[in-house]
């Protein structure tokens, strides 16, 4: 049975950087419309079940209800999973986990790259369609709902003949005291003694920073990346970032790290790293790890801390370059669907 999974974060883009930047409300209307229009999408190209995360929100109800209702016949199936959602990140984690389980080709993810990051926690080898609904939206893409649904559509039906269109992305690995956390495009070494608010924003608190990717024209801590050396994501390397503090000399740069949010910071030294490469760092008293943007875990003194790039992060599906090759081989026409 083809199957597709629908993850969809009622929480994603209504952080703090509302109040602190111009960044503008994702609602969660605009977010059952895009789950629609995914559904719409996997419709057209005859998958037969959807799997959706019955989150705490309710958008993946309403949009089951909705397509229940609608005005024509409906041949798929859609059926709710339900983890005992709660708004948090776990509810992400584990219903990842549940939709590759029960077999889905691939899971479509409604949020930011925090989102992301937590699906990766549970997808296992199962590609995701990350869709961006964030605030900060280095590693989801902004592909429409219903170009999403079609090309995951056309990868569930038919998964070796579009295997080339997915491809392993990039990860940091940390290592910690008993314990490993992982982050998609961004660990920060903040200086703050507690997590608060998550966001980060003030880059006057940013000891250290270390990045996947920093691609011009995004948002987010990966700007001030783009800003000193850009690394796509199909690039192999990171780069590792220490800023200057206290007047220390440095190279100064402006970078976009919010909506409406040019910060300037001044850059002791950056680098490339490698796969396999291990930052080592020794945290202190009053220092915060954030991961993908969000402040997570707080150091305690004189904690060592591993830091590791590789190529084992969460598949992804490359949507236009699905569409792309089922236009080329004729998968889109009404006889190619039809086998």
């Amino acid at each position: 049975m083809s199957c597709v999974g629908i993850i969809a974060n009622p929480q994603s883009g209504k952080d703090i950087r509302r109040l602190v930047a111009l960044a503008t409300t994702f609602s969660n209307h605009e977010k059952l419309l895009i789950v629609r229009r995914v559904m719409a999408g996997l419709e057209a190209a005859q998958v037969e079940e959807a799997l959706v995360l019955d989150d705490a929100g309710s958008l993946g109800r309403a949009a089951c209800e909705a397509h229940r209702e609608g005005g024509t016949r409906k041949k798929m199936r859609v059926r709710l999973i339900d983890v005992d959602a709660r708004g948090e990140s776990v509810d992400t984690v584990r219903v990842a986990a549940r939709m590759r389980e029960e077999g889905a080709a691939c899971i479509v993810v409604l949020g930011g790259d925090g989102t992301s990051r937590a699906a990766a926690k549970g997808c296992g080898s199962c590609p995701l369609v990350p869709l961006s609904t964030g605030t900060n939206n280095a590693f989801s893409q902004a592909w429409e709902g219903t170009v999403a649904g079609l090309g995951a559509g056309l990868y569930a039906r038919m998964p070796r003949r579009y295997a080339r269109q997915v491809a392993s992305s990039k990860r940091l690995v940390v290592h910690l005291s008993g314990e490993s956390e992982m982050a998609l495009v961004d660990v920060a070494l903040v200086n703050e003694a507690f997590a608060g608010s998550r966001a980060v924003w003030d880059t006057d608190l940013l000891e250290a920073l270390a990045l996947t990717r920093c691609r011009p024209g995004g948002l987010g801590l990966s700007a001030l990346g783009a800003s000193i050396d850009p690394i796509s994501a199909e690039e192999p390397e990171g780069l590792w970032i220490e800023f200057a503090r206290g007047g220390g000399r440095g190279k100064q740069v402006l970078s976009p790290i919010g909506p409406g949010l040019v910060a300037s910071a001044r850059i002791k030294k950056s680098k490339r790293i490698l796969p396999g490469h291990r930052i080592e760092i020794s945290g202190r008293a009053g220092q915060v790890l954030a991961f993908d943007g969000e402040r997570e875990y707080v150091l305690g003194d004189g904690e060592r801390v591993g830091i590791e790039l590789d190529r084992k992060g969460p598949r992804v599906l490359n949507i236009p370059e699905v569409l792309e090759r089922a236009a080329r081989k004729g998968h889109l026409s009404c006889k190619g669907r039809a086998g």
